[in-house]
């Protein structure tokens, strides 16, 4: 559903960047076509398609790279952490400056990092475990003590009976 949502903010934002520029304005600006800005009569190259390196968002998935060439949409726009195509170059995102190319560290969920509090923790020296083992024997302890304490009450208020077989009392 994030991805859904996704590409409507981007396809939303792609319509209103080409109904701004089809309109002839830019914000405050007026976009005037063929007018040639160059030195020496000389007409500007067509530009280049960007490619949008691939990234880690803020959710810590990787998004794959992307080309922009799409229509007029050639440059890479944005943030560090949500890019998409645009068609302004002075949009452009500087992907240089960005730092969310590799693994996020709080993402790695085999190595946990330190805490700065444990950089000087000895488990050597840890007891914790000790106690545990302490209190659990000492209950297990007591435990069968009440057990066979309460078998030695009920076997001393049994009556007592003759040790007589059958074949004993049978002669008598």
């Amino acid at each position: 559903i994030r991805l859904i949502i996704c590409y409507f903010l981007v396809d939303l934002l792609a319509l209103l960047c080409w109904a701004q520029s089809k309109a002839g304005h830019l914000g405050s600006m007026v976009v005037v076509s063929g007018v040639n800005h160059s030195k020496d009569g000389v007409s500007n190259p067509t530009p280049t398609a960007d490619r949008c390196r691939g990234y880690f968002d803020v959710m810590g998935q990787w998004d794959p790279p992307f080309n922009c060439s799409a229509g007029n949409f050639l440059y890479c726009c944005g943030t560090c952490g949500f890019r998409f195509c645009c068609n302004f170059e002075h949009s452009r995102l500087d992907q240089s400056t960005c730092t969310n190319y590799d693994t996020p560290v709080w993402l790695n969920t085999g190595n946990t990092p330190l805490r700065i509090d444990d950089s000087h923790h000895d488990p050597t020296k840890d007891k914790t475990n000790l106690i545990v083992y302490i209190i659990c024997g000492v209950v297990a302890v007591m435990v069968l003590v009440g057990i066979f304490t309460k078998l030695g009450l009920e076997k001393a208020h049994r009556p007592q009976r003759e040790h007589m077989s059958r074949h004993t009392r049978g002669i008598f």
